[in-house]
């Protein structure tokens, strides 16, 4: 098997737009003398497989066609009718001319330029059709082009020849100018410095960058499908070019005009094969293509673009000194993944996508913009999460993108305006939860999280996610929406966390007699062992940490509506301690008061004192146990608790005297925190009255 010769190119990384742009055209200028030649990126730097066999044949034919001016063609003929068709918002007159007068060597860069559906719309890449204010990107062109055919006073043609090979070999030039080139190449920029002679210079680069990335343009032509599928977007009309990710701050707002997703493969591809993924050039989230960042970058995780791309450079397209011209800056490096998403993660990213799109937008009104940020954070960790690898990184920003769509939740809540907005979302699945945690088992406070998470919604109380986001059930399916005021069983506050549960505990049990509830609305999927809960009722727990995973877990859907998620709850339960530590009095009491909160523990109760159990509800008890320890009364809640158990048959014993309880409301808050159920009914036996000598 024969090997081919690989000519790498030291100049043309993927650092840089300017240079991306010049790898493509030093691809399609070689194709012209070896049609054969292939092309591909290794780490970073870009390669040319199968053609020339060494950089000196490359610098050779470059030179001669700069000495020929043999180059792509470069004007805009079209720009008349393009000035006059933005001035009517129309695009009748270049659509005529695009039919009538145009020539054939003028399309693939009237196609790089604009896209036409009813208005002209233009590429982002190439500013307001071929200018970035001051920077005319075809005048530069053709100054650079001019330079390399007629050497300017003081250069020869072989020190420009030379410059050839000091470019793509990533070494210093000798002839350096601006060329309009700013916009691509970030050292074609003035540059700031401290010297003595002047306060800054203009950036400079070679002649042959300018033409070489003018000659790679026509691959950012708009294809007919893209036009068709963009949904009227500009942003949208050409290939691996996106709208802006939304602000995260309000000095932030319109400083970027598009981002660039500049893709790379590392297996050789020929010029036609290069030209198909151009054309096709989208990725897809949906069935309908991506024109936002953060949709983009949801596509590349579910492989939405699967053309033997290894990653994306996301380039930020900036406006820094004026808001006429732009910068370009490598703002990611994003992965492609070589599998699909699985189904529990593909179900949760698509969940916060669609929660995304409701979310109110940073405008522009006139010459201000009117900043909601909602959108922006949530955006960067959706990029965040493609771009992280595989592993404990990828599960922390997984992490990341939950805390985003909570937060973005909670100041929805605070603000009547945007509640105003119909936002709508639903939770995430909370198989997707369970797989985050496949690598990193949770610890004690985030198994207590996971517990009250898991509190089941009835039909007579919501989720856990309503006591903390005013927030209900809305009319389709699973969704929630916001109502214009919030509801009252929103009654999370500042107060701390065991307040906030004693609130929880007392507004269910309340709806639940409102309702005339039969079973208890503390039942749950996941529960923790008696020592974690023990942590709880002493005090030796990091609330900070607990508050902080409650919140992002409360994001989840643990309710068992579908199988997996049940299955998914279950698998994660089995990986949890199941030790027990000695019954002391905080225990004790515990485990008298939860079964009045489970109707599943009141039953065993009943069955181990040989008594028929029939559908009794405890709700009433409950609720008197639960107003008698938030006024601090343990003594009475006990004392409630016995008499509800001797009303249904069963004896206890009675000590007349009761633990010490210097807390009450975070025993209360315990009754919210469901323990595994056979160790609570273990616990409670030692309440039973002794009917053997021997028994103790």
């Amino acid at each position: 098997m024969n090997s081919l010769p690989v000519v790498p190119f030291k100049g043309l990384n993927a650092d840089s737009l300017g240079a991306y742009l010049a790898a493509l055209g030093l691809f399609s200028l070689v194709a012209r003398k070896w049609p054969g030649v292939r092309a591909c990126w290794r780490n970073a730097g870009f390669c040319l497989v199968g053609g020339p066999i060494a950089l000196d044949e490359i610098v050779e034919f470059v030179s001669k066609i700069g000495e020929r001016n043999a180059w792509t063609r470069y004007d805009k003929p079209w720009d008349e009718d393009k000035k006059a068709d933005v001035d009517k918002k129309t695009s009748t007159r270049t659509a005529r001319w695009r039919a009538l007068g145009a020539e054939e060597r003028s399309l693939p860069a009237f196609g790089a330029h604009l896209a036409l559906d009813g208005r002209v719309r233009m590429n982002p890449l190439l500013g307001t059709g071929g200018n970035a204010g001051q920077r005319k990107f075809d005048r530069g062109w053709r100054k650079a082009v001019t330079c390399i055919e007629t050497p300017p006073r003081g250069q020869s043609r072989e020190s420009l020849k030379a410059d050839i090979e000091a470019f793509l070999d990533g070494n210093s030039c000798a002839y350096l100018g601006d060329f309009s080139a700013g916009s691509w190449f970030g050292t074609a920029n003035r540059i700031y410095n401290h010297g003595t002679r002047r306060s800054f210079r203009e950036g400079e680069i070679t002649p042959w960058a300018m033409a070489l990335a003018c000659e790679g343009l026509p691959y950012f032509s708009g294809g007919v499908s893209r036009r068709l599928g963009s949904r009227r977007q500009p942003k949208g009309a050409f290939p691996f070019i996106t709208a802006a990710m939304a602000p995260q701050g309000a000095d932030e707002a319109g400083s970027i005009e598009a981002e660039v997703w500049a893709p790379l493969w590392d297996q050789p591809v020929t010029g036609p094969e290069l030209r198909s993924l151009f054309l096709r050039g989208r990725a897809e989230l949906g069935g309908r293509g991506a024109t936002s960042s953060a949709e983009f970058a949801v596509g590349v995780t579910n492989r939405g673009v699967d053309a033997g791309i290894s990653e994306f450079r996301r380039f930020l397209l900036l406006h820094t000194t004026s808001v006429q011209t732009f910068e370009s800056r490598l703002a990611t490096v994003v992965p492609v993944p070589k599998t699909n998403l699985d189904g529990a993660t593909s179900r949760a990213i698509w969940t916060i996508v669609e929660f995304h799109d409701t979310l109110p937008e940073d405008r522009k009104v006139r010459n201000r913009w009117r900043f909601a940020g909602l959108r922006g954070p949530l955006e960067q960790a959706l990029v965040d999460f493609a771009a992280a690898e595989p592993g404990a990184a990828g599960t922390e920003q997984a992490w990341a993108l939950v805390d985003e769509m909570f937060e973005a939740l909670v100041k929805i809540d605070r603000n009547r305006t945007f509640r105003s907005h119909n936002v709508r979302f639903q939770l995430l699945p909370g198989e997707w939860a369970a797989r985050l945690f496949h690598e990193d088992p949770p610890d004690r406070e985030t198994r207590l999280a996971l517990a009250l998470s898991s509190l089941a919604g009835t039909r007579f109380c919501p989720p856990f996610i309503a006591h903390r986001i005013g927030v209900q059930k809305g009319m389709i399916g699973s969704r929630w929406d916001f109502p214009e005021s919030p509801p009252a069983r929103r009654v999370w506050s500042d107060a701390g966390l065991t307040d906030n549960l004693c609130a929880t505990a007392e507004r269910r049990t309340m709806e639940a007699l409102q309702k005339a509830a039969v079973r208890p609305p503390f039942g749950s999927t996941i529960r923790v062992c008696l020592d974690d809960l023990h942590s709880w009722l002493s005090g030796d727990v990091d609330e900070e940490r607990l508050s902080l995973w409650l919140d992002r877990l409360r994001m989840f859907d643990w309710s068992g509506g579908a199988n997996r998620e049940a299955e998914a709850a279950k698998e994660l339960q089995r990986g949890f301690p199941r030790t027990r530590p000695p019954v002391d009095g905080m225990l004790a009491l515990y485990a008298l008061f939860r079964p009045l909160a489970s109707d599943w523990l009141f039953r065993q109760v009943l069955h181990e004192s040989g008594i028929r159990a029939e559908r009794t509800s405890t709700c009433a008890w409950l609720g008197r146990v639960i107003a008698m320890l938030r006024r601090g009364d343990v003594n009475a809640a006990a004392e409630v608790a016995l008499a509800a158990y001797r009303s249904a048959g069963v004896a206890l014993a009675d000590f007349n005297v009761f633990p010490d309880v210097s807390d009450p409301d975070r025993l209360l808050a315990a009754l919210v925190i469901p323990a595994r159920d056979e160790q609570t009914l273990a616990a409670f036996r030692c309440w039973r009255t002794p009917t053997e000598p021997n028994e103790q």
